[in-house]
């Protein structure tokens, strides 16, 4: 559970995530591949040429954040994404390596202060959990 003052902050960054949400997920896929090449065959490197994977990110991250103090307002959205990475296989251990770079890409392309960054980090441990607990549900259905 989020405390209100991390909700705040979180809700501050959706006009800059409507604004540069792309560019954040360009930013954090670059981060994400250098720093972790063994997950590229998760991707469809089409769809990130062609900027479908980016923007399809910025989405889920915009709804994220949108939805933060619910996110089961998004589960329909949320399962279908789920049962993509059930078939991509990935794994619990793979969300930090996630959260990591999207951080840093969130610090990269927003330069936000130091307590907005510590809201995402807390707000992307609730979506991590929120997906982690879904996706475990599809793998033991």
């Amino acid at each position: 559970m989020l405390d209100q003052r991390t909700k705040e902050l979180i809700n501050s960054t959706i006009p800059a995530l409507k604004d540069r949400g792309e560019e954040i997920t360009k930013v954090f896929y670059h981060k994400l591949f250098k720093r972790y090449p063994e997950v590229k065959g998760m991707f469809d490197m089409e769809k990130q040429a062609n900027g479908t994977q980016p923007k399809a990110l910025a989405l889920a991250v915009l709804n994220a954040a949108r939805n933060i103090e619910n996110l089961d307002r998004i589960a329909a959205s949320i399962n279908s994404i789920a049962k993509v990475h059930v078939n991509l296989g990935v794994k619990p251990e793979h969300y930090p390596l996630v959260g990591e770079c999207l951080l840093a890409a969130i610090k990269e392309v927003l330069n936000p202060t130091d307590e907005v960054l510590e809201a995402w980090a807390k707000g992307y441990g609730i979506i991590a959990d929120y997906y982690i607990n879904v996706e475990s549900k599809l793998i033991n259905a």
